[in-house]
């Protein structure tokens, strides 16, 4: 593995070697002398890298870390906790959880998008997924339920591991009055989402509200259709998944990817 890693990183540097020389013989060409000097530095000291690579004297940068050893566990008391402490715990040890912004609309025509980030798969044959929605920080209930409790109609939109994701991410977690529509955010018309890698549209089936202490309603969905490109269905359906905006943590965005995974047979 570490000669596969070293000979990518060499590629490459030898890549930014051609690149400087070329640099370098276009500048000479238009009369631009006077950045020459840096790319030349840039190009000697890349030059110099690959050497010390292929002589080994950089190995220990493509070598495994040991494992860090871990100290003994501690208990901690979570009633006894901060809420905010309470908070960044079980959302770093809890994740990464797919975000969603969920679309629903009012009995009286307002359109309303929200940030989800509890929306989890309870049952595969019927497609259930289960979601907790609890109160803003002003102590209001989120449009969201309120709307799915009178028609029960919800579009969760899946986002893109981009810039644009995160705007539309951030976007959507706009507090506004119950009265105002986060599409005018987006100049969008429902339901399309624009950016959205995909959509599932769900309706609420069964709704629960949490032991006594808790503010939040667990929503049961079921899922009547899903909407995503047909490349995508193909790569599900090979075992594949799709590349999309995770919390991981207090209020952390991250990409869904990683470097590796493995498949449990």
């Amino acid at each position: 593995m570490m000669d596969e890693d070293k000979a990518v990183v060499i590629d490459f540097l030898r890549r930014c070697v051609l690149y400087s020389d070329e640099s370098i013989q276009r500048k000479k060409g238009r009369g631009d002398l006077e950045e020459i000097p840096k790319w030349k530095a840039y190009r000697d000291f890349t030059d110099y890298a690959i050497k010390e690579i292929e002589e080994g004297k950089l190995d220990d940068w493509f070598s495994t870390p040991p494992p860090q050893k871990k100290g003994p566990l501690n208990e901690l008391k979570i009633s006894k906790l901060e809420h905010q402490d309470r908070v960044k715990i079980i959302d770093g040890l809890i994740g990464p959880r797919p975000i969603f912004v969920a679309a629903t609309c009012s009995d009286d025509g307002i359109h309303n998008l929200g940030l989800l980030s509890t929306v989890a798969p309870a049952s595969n044959s019927p497609a259930l997924l289960t979601c907790s929605l609890s109160q803003d920080r002003d102590a209001r209930p989120r449009d969201t339920l309120v709307n799915l409790k009178q028609n029960g109609n919800i579009t969760l939109h899946l986002l893109p591991t981009s810039i644009e994701g995160i705007r539309i991410a951030e976007a959507a977690a706009a507090v506004l009055p119950a009265n105002e529509s986060e599409w005018g955010i987006f100049e969008a018309e429902p339901p399309n989402l624009p950016g959205a890698i995909a959509s599932i549209h769900c309706r609420l089936v069964d709704q629960h509200s949490l032991p006594k202490g808790a503010v939040a309603t667990l929503c049961v969905l079921a899922i009547d259709s899903i909407s995503l490109p047909e490349e995508l269905h193909e790569e599900l359906l090979k075992g594949g998944n799709s590349n999309n905006l995770y919390q991981h943590g207090w209020c952390n965005i991250h990409p869904s990817d990683a470097d590796w995974s493995h498949l449990i047979r």
